[in-house]
């Protein structure tokens, strides 16, 4: 019996020694980062003027590191904030979609992609003594790179713990800054004549679209619709069907009268009144409604564009009434008008199918939506 208890014991120890260097735990032993306070860093912003094209889709961020670098708590730390849903969108939209290329790959494959975050471990810097460096226009024009580098693993994540919302909110500024950008580059004072009479405001608007207006209380901005052709298998061959990406920005206003008006709910409520009249579809009894599903209710936010108060709100929108042909996404800026006793409303609109990613189309939206400006007369 003791010679029995003997051989169990000698067993666990063994086993114990044996768990202790596996792959497994190693593993774990290497990426277990633990948390540091550090100094602030530089955030500043280096214009590296570089003028070649960039390329790549929109919402891709690229992580340039070695996959000894770019350990689990590292990944978990990005997509927690990067690649959060654009709530209350459905089917789920992530703002940024998030490869990781290793420094080989990612020179091989190029390195004029739009958004860029490049960490690595450089044991010549000091423990607690991480570096940031972030640059526009690194290796094409409007990219931003951004270089991390820090003495050990937990510098490293202590430093992106710190400085991740700051990076996220810069990098999705620079999504839509690329579509305003462009439209900076047109000319339509015609339109915006129109805008300042009727509106009191002005817009940056892309290169293409069609202006109506029906009254004084209500504009309509349609964007060119765009197609995208997909290939479906059916049965023992395929068949191409062509998928129609839909857009656009109403204008409404209406009378100011007390402070409630620009509680979010009573946005909401005179938007569906407002476009029940006004926002209809070519079926007979059909307009554009709002969806109110509790999974997907409208998400409202106080912003500040310039000077100008107001509440950014995005939500999904349906064609209801007689009959639901089809919904999107909407995004947009209610304000009261700081020089017309009146309330404005720019709300765009994008109808995108499931199977294509809505970020060009949601920052075309956003560039026209953030470049409001108030007329001066």
């Amino acid at each position: 019996m003791k010679y029995i208890l003997y051989i169990g014991v000698l067993c666990l120890i063994l086993t114990a020694c044996l768990d202790s260097t596996s792959p497994a735990t190693e593993k774990q032993n290497q990426t277990n980062v633990t948390k540091r306070k550090l100094e602030k860093v530089e955030r500043s912003v280096i214009n590296a003027k570089s003028n070649s094209q960039y390329i790549g889709k929109p919402g891709q961020l690229i992580i340039v590191a070695e996959p000894t670098e770019y350990v689990d708590e590292i990944q978990a730390l990005f997509d927690s904030v990067f690649s959060a849903p654009v709530r209350p969108y459905y089917p789920p939209t992530p703002y940024f979609e998030i490869y990781q290329r290793s420094p080989q790959d990612f020179r091989r494959l190029s390195t004029k992609l739009r958004n860029v975050i490049d960490i690595a471990l450089d044991e010549t810097l000091k423990e607690g003594e991480p570096t940031m460096r972030i640059y526009e226009n690194y290796y094409s024009k409007t990219q931003l790179y951004t270089i991390l580098r820090a003495q050990n693993m937990n510098d490293l994540y202590s430093l992106l713990e710190n400085e991740i919302e700051y990076l996220f909110n810069l990098y999705n500024r620079q999504e839509w800054k690329r579509e305003f950008l462009r439209n900076a580059e047109n000319n339509h004072e015609n339109t915006n004549a129109k805008l300042r009479s009727k509106f009191g405001i002005e817009l940056t608007l892309p290169s293409k679209f069609r202006y109506e207006s029906i009254d004084d209380t209500y504009a309509h901005i349609i964007l060119p619709a765009r197609s995208r052709q997909m290939e479906l298998n059916i049965g023992s061959g395929n068949v191409t069907r062509t998928n129609y990406i839909q857009s656009g920005i109403m204008i409404w206003q209406y009378p100011y009268t007390d402070k409630s008006q620009l509680q979010p709910k009573n946005l909401e409520q005179m938007r569906d009144t407002i476009l029940k009249k006004y926002a209809k579809h070519e079926i007979e009894g059909v307009y554009m409604g709002t969806q109110y599903h509790p999974a997907a209710m409208p998400v409202p936010k106080a912003l500040k564009i310039g000077d100008i108060e107001g509440y950014e709100i995005r939500g999904l929108y349906k064609f209801t009434g007689e009959a639901e042909p089809s919904g999107g996404r909407y995004w947009e800026f209610h304000f009261k008008h700081p020089k017309r006793n009146m309330i404005v409303a720019i709300s765009g609109y994008f109808d995108v199918p499931p199977t294509t990613s809505p970020h060009l189309d949601m920052n075309i939206i956003r560039a026209v939506i953030y470049s409001l400006k108030i007329a001066d007369n």
